[in-house]
Formats: C-alpha cells, structure tokens, sequence
C-alpha cells in the first residue's frame, strides 16, 4: 500500500512537470506568433493563392489545435474521462506527425530549390519523405495502441491517468533524425560553392547560412527527443516562402 502510494506521487509530479513544459511551449508559441506576425502578413498574407500559401498557412496554425490546446486539455482537465482521453491523445498524434511531415516537405522543399530544382533530387527527396512519413504514421499508430488509461486515482486528479504504454514512438524521432541529418549535408554542400564564389552576401546568409544553423539546431533537437514545436520554425519559413513561390 505504501509502496503504491509513493508510485502516484512520483506519477503526479512527473505529469505535473510535463504539463508545466507544455504550457511553457504554448506559452512560446503564442508569443512568438505575435514577434513574426509583421512578417506572415507582408510575405505571404498579401501574396497570391498558390499550394505553397495554403501549404505554410496549414503548418502554421497547426500546433495552435494539436501542441497548445489537445495538450493542454488532457493534462488539466479534472472531468475527463479514459474514452475521451484515448480520443484526444489519437487526435492529437495524427495531427502532430502530420504537423511534423508538413514541416520536413517544407524543409525539404528548400533544400531542393537551393539546389536548382533538381528533378533526381526532387524525386528521390519524394521518395525519401515518404517514406519517412509512413515510419512514422505507423509507429504512431502502435504506440497509440499500447496506451493505456485508466479512471482518475482520486477525484482532483488533473488529466489523464495513463497506466500503460510502450516505447515505440522513439522510431519516430529516430526516422526523423536520419532524414533531417541528410537535408542538412545538402544544404551544406551548395552553401559550401556559394561561399567560395562570394556572391550575393545577403542572400548567402539567409539561404545558406541561417538554414544551416537551423538544421543543426533541429538535428539536436530530434537527438534529445525534444518536443517539435519550435519556436524557430515560422522565421525560416518566411525567408523559405519567397523562395519556393
């Protein structure tokens, strides 16, 4: 009994820690929204309607339902029940791996552009993705499967009480690194010739430059599992947009 006690107050406390990163992160993204709205409404807002305008705009507002509300409701609610739990967590992995796969064709993208719209590079790139995005779908899925909720422990818990999962959904992060450490090695080869050749300054460091600080700082990112919803990400996809439109 004492031994069962002292394993939900480790429980509590650790989901209360987690609950207090997310609200952080969506503390973040929230706030950083705001910091690069001026810019969503100069480049794209005022743009032309095209695919890579509905393709930002999605990927943009995305981790406003999945990272910083289906989180947050599932963490803080004290009426919730397990079949809703199990709901909201399903919904919120598909649009989170989906969130994800949005953001890794609009990295791959750039990179492709960068390297002239290479048409073996744009299909191998596809293939590549897709793959990547299929591993992850599926082992979403079986983590998904292997979660288990059970009824609140007392009747002030907050969220849900998860009493069983597994560890597959490390494949996922996995599958995602691999993938963002080949988009890094290509961007840093056409950046390398851009370099020597000394041409336009301002777009070096924007293209090549901040894009591959940002796919380091993403690589270490998958390397500490750490959550996707980056605060980084909207910059590089405004200076990403006027070159892919």
């Amino acid at each position: 009994m004492v031994s069962d006690i002292n394993q939900l107050v480790e429980y509590v406390g650790a989901m209360r820690l987690v609950t207090y990163f997310n609200v952080s992160a969506a503390a973040m993204l929230v706030y950083d929204y705001f910091l690069t709205l001026g810019m969503e409404v100069d480049l794209v807002w005022l743009s032309a309607w095209g695919p890579m305008k509905v393709l930002f705009i999605v990927q943009r507002y995305l981790p406003f339902i999945d990272a910083a509300t289906f989180s947050l409701i599932n963490q803080l609610l004290t009426t919730i029940n397990p079949s809703v739990c199990k709901k909201i967590a399903n919904a919120q992995a598909v649009l989170s791996v989906t969130g994800c796969i949005l953001s890794e064709l609009i990295l791959t993208l750039r990179v492709w552009a960068v390297w002239k719209r290479s048409k073996f590079l744009g299909i191998a790139l596809s293939i590549l993705l897709l793959a990547t995005a299929a591993a992850c779908y599926v082992f979403t899925g079986l983590f998904q499967h292997g979660l288990k909720l059970s009824n609140r422990p007392y009747p002030e818990f907050q969220g849900c009480f998860i009493t069983g999962t597994n560890r597959l959904l490390y494949v996922d992060w996995l599958a995602l690194m691999v993938y963002d450490s080949l988009l890094l090695i290509l961007m840093i080869i056409p950046g390398i010739t851009a370099y020597r050749e000394q041409g336009n300054e301002g777009l070096h460091a924007v293209v090549y430059r901040d894009g591959v600080v940002f796919y380091v700082y993403l690589f270490g990112k998958m390397k500490s599992t750490a959550c996707l919803m980056m605060p980084s990400l909207p910059y590089i996809l405004m200076q990403s947009y006027p070159l892919l439109t």
